[in-house]
């Protein structure tokens, strides 16, 4: 079957090697000469910095199969033991997320009174299965105002970049949901789950978390093409792509991997409605802030910061504008030259969108100055480099599943025609992989 894949970030990277490795003539049309989208690895001075996504999560059957197909199984960079630690920075101190159900009970995160709260949360009944609830309103229900404001809310933040009184728990969390729905509790159905499988770990790669869609685009070779799609259009009993330059690329099938505010004008003289649910999907923007501090001529570099953890995400209302922080050079190894320190800071999101249009100097000050509040940082950094998406993250708000419906109803009308991407099929880039295989698994 001939099949045109336009797009060429992770989702279409994965749907073409799919397509391709069941026996389908593919075409990958990539506007951009790099593959990889959003996914962004930058090496300077012996500092590698990630420009989008920062790590990929363990425990996915589609991405452990798509690791091995690449050819980069053996290339995984763990992320090091000690970053498990992960903090919140709430009540005006960074104070440790629980790892566990049972952690929950000894966190200084909660009050005595919060912590009573929560222990009643397997006895909280279930939400009526027709109505959506907001994420914020889910986590009071099931575990109180407190917690939701101190684990909840952060938790979110730290995700989507984004306000959880606004997204929908079903869309957004669907695990969570399931849990309650299936046992009734979320702390049940967490105990009765947990062994189930490996705890899930970070990983990336040596060369950055770009090694694999690189390594896709090498695989795909002549297939793909670094091409513009301007517009579809009905072809006998397919499709034609036609594209800014070249030769027009007709197919049986069409698979949509672009960004939404790129999708939605290329389906819209097809699919009007569908094109409009498309351009309805919320994004949140980003400002990515690297801070790089340089091994000392002495041999010791004290940044003032308990840097064994992962990082921290802020809770809304602490003061500081910062979302969070990631510890890079202990997360990962060849993050940083030996004794440097490699730092990621995250800022905007939904909270503060016109910090994208800051500039450079504003971002890295706004950065430093909460790092001090918050962490205790006591050097300055020798370089702060910023990075811009004013479209990042998806943000799967209580319209989310409506417009999910009018998208795949008029879908339905038009056969060999698909749509997936952050907008449609989950925010992380686990989440791109296993909807671009779903996808390719079902075309037989």
């Amino acid at each position: 079957m001939r099949v045109a894949v336009v797009g060429g970030g992770i989702a279409g990277l994965t749907a073409s090697e799919r397509l391709v490795a069941a026996g389908h003539d593919v075409t990958l049309l990539d506007a951009e000469p790099r593959a990889g989208g959003l996914i962004h690895s930058e090496r300077r001075d012996g500092f590698l910095f990630e420009t989008g996504p920062q790590a990929i999560l363990s425990g996915r059957p589609d991405t452990a199969t798509l690791l091995a197909a690449a050819g980069v199984e053996a290339r995984v960079l763990w992320s090091h033991e000690a970053t498990r630690r992960r903090f919140v920075y709430v009540r005006g101190a960074l104070r440790a997320l629980p790892s566990s159900p049972p952690a929950l009970l000894k966190t200084d995160l909660l009050g005595t009174r919060a912590k009573l709260r929560l222990a009643r949360e397997p006895f909280v009944p279930k939400s009526d299965p027709a109505r959506d609830e907001s994420v914020l309103e889910f986590f009071e229900r099931r575990f109180g105002a407190e917690a939701a404001r101190a684990i909840g809310a952060p938790a979110v933040i730290g995700i989507y970049a984004g306000d959880a009184a606004a997204l929908s728990i079903k869309s957004a969390l669907p695990r969570l949901y399931e849990l309650e729905q299936k046992h009734g509790s979320v702390l049940r159905g967490a105990f009765a789950e947990r062994g189930a499988g490996e705890t899930p770990r970070s990983f990336s790669f040596p060369d950055g978390l770009e090694e694999l869609p690189r390594a896709l685009a090498a695989r795909l070779g002549a297939r793909r093409v670094v091409a513009r799609a301007t517009a579809i259009e009905r072809a006998g009993a397919g499709y034609r792509v036609q594209l800014a330059s070249g030769a027009p690329v007709d197919a049986e099938r069409v698979v949509l991997a672009t960004p939404a505010r790129v999708t939605a004008p290329l389906l819209a003289p097809l699919a009007p409605a569908a094109a409009a649910a498309l351009a309805a999907v919320p994004f949140a923007p980003l400002a990515v802030a690297a801070l790089g501090f340089r091994a000392r001529a002495s041999g010791s570099l004290d940044l003032g910061m308990d840097l064994a953890a992962y990082g921290f995400v802020v809770a809304r209302g602490e003061g500081p504008k910062v979302l969070g922080c990631q510890y890079e050079s202990s997360i990962f190894d060849h993050r940083a030259p030996p004794g440097a320190v490699l730092l990621r800071t995250l800022h905007g999101g939904t909270f503060e969108p016109a910090v994208v249009d800051a500039s450079d100097d504003a971002i890295a000050a706004s950065a430093v100055a909460d790092l001090r509040a918050i962490a205790d940082l006591r050097v300055d950094p020798d370089f702060v480099s910023v990075w811009r998406h004013a479209a990042a993250i998806p943000q799967y708000d209580l319209g989310h599943a409506a417009r999910l419906r009018a998208l795949s109803d008029e879908l339905g009308r038009l056969p060999g025609l698909h749509v997936i991407g952050q907008a449609t099929s989950g925010a992380g880039v686990n989440d791109g992989i296993a909807a671009a295989a779903a996808l390719a698994r079902g075309f037989g």
